[in-house]
């Protein structure tokens, strides 16, 4: 009986059963014990991040309403969910064709624009790329409410200048489900962008080039060649774009609500804050619905990704990537790819107006007269605005953190270790990715109204919420670091005596540094701006930079908002700049 078992005696479990208990963990190579002892806390941290907020959304779904007779556990919530089969229907409807519509139209603009960037001569490719990454660190938020400024029916600068000429009022409606699909391709437009470039520059083109010296058109090669090779990207791109349109909130919110267009995100909003009690049954089934549809949108998505190996071109025989010559359509080519940095100028312009007015005015020259640096001043001595900026640096350089280091040790033990259960680990942290982010505001909610710990009303409960929402992403980015690095290195140093975290903090981190620096900027960028989870879970003093925006638009503040809003957007620029040159000092090449 070996030690490990003998362990096992005083407790029952002997022999055979003692074998199998530890078979399930034990590592086969050298330092056994040390792998085990890190895996145990690594998993019951990640078990404490997903699964409470996955089980009391689920359980919360079977509880009764306030009013209800009913006592004890029920399928009642669900069963007056489908019995207004037809309001039902209606709200997946809504959410189908909002995500298809956003889908659809960001795929062909940024498609378009990523060809023309990558595969063509047209001009200011580098002003494309720019934009592009700007738009990542500008709020969605702003941009949204910069685009109502702009086209919002009774009052829009645009509507307004043109019924100055023409007479016409509305030229465009945007609160309508058009007006929805619009602005979310809008902000979806550079990203796919980015995600669609990468493949057009991989492209081998001695395809095309045969195709063209068979006598195809150049219409011909596209259609019959270039596209075919980019499918696998684009299908991928269309379903991620689908799904996160999907789970998209403020534009149904800010848009689809005045216009009485309700999709499943903004139904489970409206159940906690309608009425004088909140609707926490309701909210659960409701998320419990759109957790089930996100995860069946996945499905496919991971069928794409799974096969996008049988489009490989980049093999071991070299080839040097050749734009396509536009000719006299050069220029055209140019303008279309500024239209990318005109979608970030647009909303923003719209703000920059308005935050020099005191109060909502359409753009002339007799409302320069008005001029007034009063809406920065109040903006920025407020002192809630301001405690919103701490709070909102505070979570996300700790939720960063606290994601990194998750995911890079749970990333070292799938990769590095035999422990037969580490691929568990590896599911655990893609949880996640089926809560939409007002489903893990609702989840996360339901939990600490429970568990007995004391983060509800602190801004540490958004810590928690955001380390859980995005733990995939940074363990897809360690991930993607680590399998580039041999474990050779770390058997060499741990031969010659070195310990785990001296290895760690030697040879792995600073080999993974560009990964996991891009993982930890992805996460501090994007939870400056998330608002559906903050929304659920701030108290007043734990306010953020997305809810502040969102309390002085409902109030009707614009000119603060507008100054608040641009404050934080170049604030968030320049940050974005200053990792991006502190990222390639680490050898992070993002282009």
């Amino acid at each position: 009986m070996s030690k490990d078992e003998a362990a096992f005696k005083e407790t029952g479990l002997t022999g055979g059963g003692a074998r199998a208990f530890l078979d399930i963990f034990r590592p086969s190579r050298q330092g056994r014990d040390f792998p085990l002892w890190l895996f145990i806390p690594c998993a019951l941290v990640l078990l404490y991040l997903v699964i409470p907020p996955l089980v009391f959304i689920i359980y919360s779904s079977f509880v009764p309403s306030e009013d209800s007779d009913i006592v004890g556990l029920t399928i009642q919530n669900y069963f007056d969910i489908f019995e207004g089969m037809e309001e039902f229907q209606t709200l997946i409807w809504n959410s189908v064709v909002f995500s298809v519509g956003s889908a659809a139209w960001a795929l062909v603009f940024g498609t378009a624009m990523a060809w023309l960037a990558e595969r063509s001569n047209a001009p200011f490719r580098a002003v494309a790329y720019l934009a592009a990454f700007v738009s990542f660190a500008v709020p969605g938020l702003v941009k949204v409410i910069g685009w109502i400024l702009l086209l919002g029916p009774e009052a829009g600068f645009i509507n307004m200048a043109v019924n100055s000429v023409t007479g016409i009022m509305p030229i465009f409606n945007l609160f309508s489900m058009s007006g929805m699909i619009l602005v979310e391709g809008f902000l979806w437009t550079p990203i796919v962008f980015l995600l669609m470039a990468t493949p057009f520059r991989s492209m081998d083109p001695s395809l095309e080039e045969a195709a063209v010296v068979a006598g195809s058109s150049d219409w011909q090669v596209f259609w019959k060649v270039t596209l075919p090779m980019a499918m696998p990207s684009l299908l991928s791109v269309l379903i991620l774009t689908f799904i996160r349109s999907m789970e998209a909130f403020e534009i149904p919110a800010l848009v689809g609500l005045p216009a009485g267009i309700e999709v499943m995100t903004t139904q489970i909003y409206l159940q906690l804050i309608e009425g004088f009690v909140p609707e926490y049954g309701y909210a659960s089934a409701y998320s419990v619905l759109l957790i089930a549809l996100v995860a069946l949108c996945l499905v496919p998505y991971y069928r794409v990704t799974q096969h996008a190996h049988r489009f490989t071109t980049i093999t071991g025989k070299g080839f040097q990537p050749r734009r396509k010559d536009l000719g006299r359509w050069r220029w055209l080519g140019g303008l279309a790819l500024l239209g990318l940095p005109m979608l970030q100028l647009l909303p923003l312009t719209a703000l920059i107006w308005s935050s020099f007015m005191p109060y909502l005015v359409v753009p002339s020259w007799d409302a320069l007269s008005m001029f007034t640096l009063n809406n920065y001043v109040e903006a920025f001595s407020d002192d809630k605005i301001l405690r919103s900026i701490t709070n909102n640096v505070t979570i996300s350089i700790v939720s960063a953190t606290a994601c990194v280091g998750v995911a890079f040790v749970t990333a070292w033990l799938v990769t590095r270790t035999n422990i037969k259960m580490r691929w568990h680990l590896d599911r655990l942290t893609m949880v996640p990715l089926v809560f939409p982010g007002i489903v893990m505001g609702v989840a996360v909610l339901q939990t600490y109204l429970v568990v007995p710990i004391p983060v509800y009303g602190t801004i540490w409960i958004l810590v928690i919420a955001f380390a859980a929402r995005y733990l995939p992403y940074a363990m897809r980015f360690s991930h993607a670091g680590l399998i580039g690095i041999h474990k050779e290195l770390e058997e060499s140093a741990t031969a010659s005596g070195a310990s785990w975290g001296n290895v760690a903090r030697r040879i792995m981190v600073p080999l993974m540094m560009p990964a996991l620096f891009a993982g930890w900027i992805y996460i501090f960028l994007i939870t400056i701006r998330e608002l559906s989870v903050a929304l659920l879970l701030y108290s007043p003093g734990s306010e953020v930079i997305s809810v502040v925006i969102w309390e002085l638009w409902d109030n009707g503040h614009v000119g603060s908002l507008s100054a608040f809003a641009l404050g934080i957007s170049v604030g968030t620029v320049v940050l974005a700049s200053l990792f991006y040159k502190l990222s390639r000092r680490h050898g992070l090449d993002v282009r």
